[in-house]
């Protein structure tokens, strides 16, 4: 499939044929008049030569650089439901917009703290004195990491540990027990930025009590399904904030779209190309705040080339391109092959072609 790029240069080459064929037609009038004074000039290709050029160009050398470039937006991301197994009555939730980080409550179950744990185990048993696995290191870490302390680090859940959890529920105000139930605490992997509340005070505490995410701001954008590799995890890019800053960006991976139904409906024809969801992490030390944002993939790159306008191309042949070298009064059509076309730029080499050479840029 051809690129806008290419697709416009068949555009040029196509009218510059046409003003190719006029000069020819006039040439067999006055051929003898034409080679005399130079219009055509002697030179290795059949293609037809002094085509007027509307103004010339030097052959450069250059950094041709390819890039997708989608809108984005930067914000929290896609929050998912906190759920909490609570005994009792919700007496209190978390605020919208409010974080909630480690040790901290949620919510309230009969006017009982239950906190936020980090880590990826979900609570399913009691915890207590003699207890092994690694639903007892996870607490014990989380136990160490508020600074209760008292206890070896391991799997075992023991007396010691039992102390510490003792402490850390009096000071909570909670029932000292020692022990740690599934009903006590809500794990997720790290801080909770609440984005919205899901039940209502007076209700059974447990349920579907808040929608939460991250509390990292990340970048929501867009991307061609047709260009799977900015959908990979670790692709990089550029995104220009809201102040006009550009900065570095890494692609976190592709956002599962919410269900709707069994069977995800296809888009209507009328929407053009499919589209995939990729979340970015930007540099940690940008400032960002939620807002628009333009987000640049580099597709491409192609250092120390020989690079013209593409509308110095003209269509020779089948699906052949070349350029009309300019030396003085007289010119020739070259074949070229073209590399990658970027920026109003085309990457070109054949005969005749080198740094500084002159050539025709059609209008």
């Amino acid at each position: 499939m051809l690129s806008q790029e290419q697709r416009r240069v068949g555009r040029i080459s196509g009218r510059w044929r046409r003003v190719l064929f006029g000069v020819v037609a006039a040439a067999v009038v006055a051929a003898a008049a034409a080679m005399s004074a130079g219009v055509f000039a002697g030179g290795g290709d059949d293609s037809p030569v002094g085509a007027p050029a509307v103004d010339t160009v030097k052959v450069t050398r250059s950094t041709v650089t390819a890039a997708t470039v989608v809108e984005g937006e930067i914000g929290y991301g896609q929050a998912s439901a906190v759920t909490s197994k609570a005994a009792g009555t919700l007496t209190w939730l978390a605020a919208a917009g409010s974080t909630v980080r480690r040790g901290q409550p949620l919510l309230r179950a009969d006017n009982n703290p239950i906190v936020l744990l980090y880590g990826r185990l979900p609570f399913y048993r009691v915890l207590a004195d003699g207890v092994k696995g690694p639903d007892v290191a996870q607490l014990e870490a989380n136990l160490i990491a508020l600074k209760y302390t008292g206890f070896k680090a391991d799997t075992s859940y023991s007396a010691s540990t039992a102390a510490a959890v003792k402490r850390w529920q009096k000071e909570l105000g909670l029932p000292v027990t020692g022990t740690v139930a599934s009903t006590d605490v809500i794990v997720a992997p790290g801080p909770l930025r609440i984005a919205t509340q899901t039940a209502r005070l007076g209700a059974p505490a447990a349920g579907d009590i808040v929608t939460a995410g991250p509390i990292t701001l990340i970048v929501t954008a867009k991307v061609p399904a047709t260009e799977p590799d900015l959908t990979k995890k670790g692709a990089k890019a550029t995104v220009t904030l809201p102040g006009g800053a550009p900065v570095e960006a890494t692609v976190l991976g592709v956002v599962t779209p919410r269900s709707t139904g069994d069977t995800p409906a296809d888009p209507p024809p009328d929407q053009g190309e499919p589209k995939v969801t990729v979340q970015l992490v930007l540099k940690a030390t940008a400032e960002r705040e939620p807002g628009p944002v333009t987000v640049r993939f580099v597709t491409a790159e192609h250092t120390n080339v020989l690079v013209v306008p593409i509308q110095a191309l003209l269509a020779i042949g089948e699906r052949g391109y070349g350029v009309e070298l300019r030396d003085g009064a007289t010119s020739r059509v070259v074949p070229v092959e073209t590399g990658l076309f970027a920026g109003g730029k085309v990457e070109i080499s054949g005969d005749g072609i080198a740094e500084g050479v002159t050539v025709g840029v059609a209008e």
